[in-house]
């Protein structure tokens, strides 16, 4: 636990503590009006790229208000008041929790502040929303998922592929079957660039390029390979036995802590293979997410595709389908909206998922953590599903440093 008091250690920070900026008198603005729900009052705590895209969708919401916002870089500071409407702004977190009439708190800081604030917010009385990867240790994580326990506070963990409609529907479709038996999975998050970004001053390197460096990143498995970890947790309905991998910093030779490639293998219960892939040096097959059984393969990438295996009996609904060819093989086409195509037992499924296909998923995520603050419901991505993604990756991590194959324990996931 001992990373969970970051504010008196981090040179970014001195001069902020006990600071809080007002500008002008507190005048919230709601998301979408909507003149039949109370209203819930949240704070938002990290305006910079990520977090003014979650703060945009939050004010989408209906019944939000956007009671202040946080965050220590003025540029992001000031958008972040301009997308949630408010005149109110601090750059000192506590103060912000000191607020009776602030609700909730979504966190979308640099991931090694994570805990130390989600805590603090539990504590204070807060529902809590924080970005991935939830924490930056998996002690951190447990002591999250704690808090949330003992407070009684929603804790809800931003892995927004949980809230999509066609994450959902492909969900149902491998409970039913289609796939058969899986063995393999194989997950890929491929870009090209270098991820930095440019600084308008070489005092703020660390402030604005925090990925790149040990104390406060986890590097690619936490910031890209834990979505995809999680959906591969809440498809196979399991967590990981053992991990193995390879990493280095080998393209990008620019002062960078954290590895810009890294390849992971995990095994499952029942001989399951888990393959990760993400490099920063060729975009080439992008993003996806890939399960093969015995009787098929579900690539869930810009489209989710179905491919039969040759041997396996044809489906009552496939001849219903959209069907593409790609790459010579023939796919059907996964729509959680094209229900009416589909048998009456997948159409129930579909019906069950949402009402709006191809929606947001970032605005779906929001919408469900106001609505489990509304009606006290626990969250569906939650503190527990969150440690779960956590372990996989961190543990991970710990096996590409050290070269050696890592044995998970049960107790790692729960806290």
């Amino acid at each position: 636990m001992a990373r969970l008091d970051p504010l008196s250690r981090r040179d970014f920070l001195k001069g902020s503590a006990a600071t809080a900026l007002s500008i002008g008198v507190f005048g919230a603005a709601s998301g979408e009006e909507s003149k039949d729900i109370a209203p819930v009052v949240c704070g938002f705590i990290g305006t910079g790229s990520q977090g003014q895209l979650d703060l945009a969708r939050l004010m989408r919401v209906p019944g939000v208000k956007c009671a202040a916002v946080c965050d220590i870089y003025e540029p992001h500071l000031k958008k972040g008041m301009e997308i949630g409407r408010t005149l109110r702004c601090y750059t000192d977190y506590r103060w912000m929790l000191e607020r009776k009439d602030i609700q909730a708190i979504l966190i979308a800081t640099p991931l090694y502040l994570h805990a130390r604030m989600a805590i603090d917010a539990m504590q204070a009385g807060k529902h809590v929303f924080t970005e991935k990867m939830m924490a930056y240790s998996i002690d951190e994580a447990k002591a999250m998922v704690k808090t949330a326990r003992e407070t009684g506070r929603i804790l809800q963990v931003g892995h927004q592929r949980r809230y999509s409609s066609q994450y959902q529907h492909a969900y149902e479709m491998v409970k039913q079957g289609v796939l058969g038996k899986i063995t393999h999975v194989r997950l890929i998050w491929n870009r090209n660039g270098s991820w930095r970004r440019a600084v308008p001053d070489p005092k703020f390197e660390r402030l604005l390029n925090w990925r790149m460096y040990r104390e406060y990143s986890q590097g690619l498995m936490a910031e890209l390979g834990s979505h995809l970890v999680h959906v591969t947790n809440w498809f196979l309905e399991a967590t990981p036995l053992s991990v193995i991998g390879m990493g280095g910093i080998d393209y990008w030779k620019d002062g960078r802590e954290v590895y810009d490639n890294v390849n992971v293998i995990w095994e499952y219960p029942g001989g399951i293979k888990v393959y990760f892939q993400s490099i920063c040096s060729n975009q080439f097959d992008g993003c996806y997410e890939q399960f093969m059984g015995d009787k098929g393969t579900l690539v869930m990438g810009n489209k989710f595709l179905l491919y039969r295996e040759p041997k396996a009996e044809a489906l009552a609904w496939s001849e219903f389908a959209h069907k593409e060819k790609v790459d010579g093989k023939e796919a059907i086409l996964l729509d959680a909206g094209a229900t009416k195509k589909l048998d009456t037992q997948v159409t129930q499924a579909g019906e069950q998922i949402g009402g709006q296909p191809n929606k947001d998923d970032y605005l779906s995520e929001m919408e469900s953590f106001i609505q489990c603050v509304r009606e006290g419901k626990p969250a569906l991505c939650s503190g527990e599903e969150g440690l779960k993604s956590a372990v996989s990756c961190l543990l991970a991590n710990e096996a590409m440093e050290t070269g050696k194959k890592l044995e998970f324990k049960p107790e790692m996931f729960n806290a």
